[in-house]
């Protein structure tokens, strides 16, 4: 009983602790944005996330990490992206936390992010192949 007890405490600082989040953003998402820019984003109701970002048909950014939400509102709120594995090229720049001003628009399909300092991003909601 007591091994078992060692082996769990110790096991327990490997387990990721999970971060506040719901199902209302979760999903795979899209954006185009100008300069030929593809973002595609899949994020998981239990704080998780991933993405990559493809600019002229090359892929400049993948990254992955958990992320938190902060509710306003039903439909808006504020989202903290904290990347934990990433590769990027040198045009994308480093991987940095982003915090965001999101809101759902159009029945929860159309996820709106804002920056600071940055154009909104419109995410659309993929649908899933039956």
């Amino acid at each position: 009983m007591y091994r078992r007890a060692l082996l769990l405490a110790a096991t327990a600082g490997f387990v990721p602790t999970l971060a506040m989040a719901d199902e209302s953003i979760a999903g795979q998402w899209q954006a185009h944005q100008p300069g030929n820019i593809v973002i595609a984003m899949d994020i998981l109701a239990d704080g998780y996330w991933t993405s990559e970002t493809v600019q002229n048909n090359k892929v400049v950014a993948q990254m992955a990490g958990s992320y938190e939400q902060k509710k306003t509102g039903k439909n808006s709120g504020t989202l903290v992206f904290t990347p934990v594995k990433s590769k990027v090229s040198e045009e994308h720049g480093a991987a940095q936390v982003e915090t965001d001003n999101y809101s759902l628009k159009r029945r929860g399909t159309e996820l709106h992010l804002v920056s600071a300092g940055s154009d909104p991003m419109v995410f659309r909601k993929q649908a899933y192949a039956k």
